[in-house]
């Protein structure tokens, strides 16, 4: 019998955390990829059915709220499962636990892209069979970022080899690593973080060059403060993106 919530257990191992010893959004993004991975293989439209039709799963949006990192040696457990489907996008909610306590959630936005046009199957229902969950969702939804800062360049990267995922464009978690190296070394240390958005504009492969765009304001110690980010190829961008940060010593119910 199809499952519409999938669960998955995951250890904090020491390659998952961060300088303090925490899950980072690398990290954590990652292992929502593959808890994702492992539902859409379990319901019958992972990697190797959506294939056979030439086509494959874009994530498009993103969101994730978090109340608590889960620190090295805890266990996480990672709850998925599908939104009724609309049109051509496919929206994936999740939660993530510690010791049944839910200290986090995403929501995702996917579409079912043809390989060969690089253009949506416009009606992902009639070519994939779905087993979606009715009784519940996310209260809230991946939106539409706009940037209302002049932003300000503060690195480059080249697409390598070890960037590229099984559909030979970046994959979707290298964007934030790219993000977390071009936040100045302190930032690290003294804030953290509460939320990250981002949506994908365009493909990025073997070769580009990625300019990542940044606030160019530091943030405030009371409040939690929205530090936006643009990546440009050829000064036309391909993602953008948001942080919600705060002081690590500021009174919150993130840890």
């Amino acid at each position: 019998m199809k499952q519409s919530i999938w669960s998955q257990e995951y250890p904090v191992s020491s390659f998952l955390v961060n300088p303090r010893k925490k899950l980072g959004i690398y990290s954590l993004l990652n292992l929502l990829q593959d808890a994702a991975w492992m539902h859409a293989t379990h319901l019958g439209h992972g990697h190797e059915e959506t294939l056979q039709s030439k086509n494959a799963w874009v994530l498009t949006r993103q969101k994730v709220l978090m109340d608590a990192w889960p620190v090295w040696g805890d266990t996480v457990t990672i709850r998925t499962w599908v939104r009724p489907l609309q049109g051509p996008f496919a929206v994936r909610d999740f939660e993530i636990l510690h010791k049944d306590k839910i200290i986090g959630s995403c929501s995702t936005s996917w579409i079912l892209m043809n390989l060969e046009t690089r253009t949506a199957v416009l009606s992902a229902p009639d070519v994939l069979p779905f087993e979606s969950r009715t009784d519940y969702k996310i209260p809230y939804d991946a939106g539409k970022i706009t940037i209302k800062d002049k932003l300000e360049l503060r690195a480059s990267f080249e697409v390598r080899n070890s960037d590229l995922d099984l559909n030979e464009h970046v994959n979707n978690t290298r964007y934030v690593q790219w993000i977390l190296d071009s936040i100045p070394g302190d930032w690290h240390k003294e804030f953290q973080l509460l939320g990250y958005e981002v949506n994908f504009v365009a493909e990025t492969h073997a070769g580009d060059k990625v300019d990542i765009m940044m606030s160019p304001e530091r943030p405030g110690e009371k409040e939690p403060y929205l530090v936006q980010f643009q990546g440009l190829r050829n000064g036309k961008p391909v993602f953008l993106a948001e942080m919600k940060i705060l002081a690590a010593f500021s009174s919150t119910k993130s840890s």
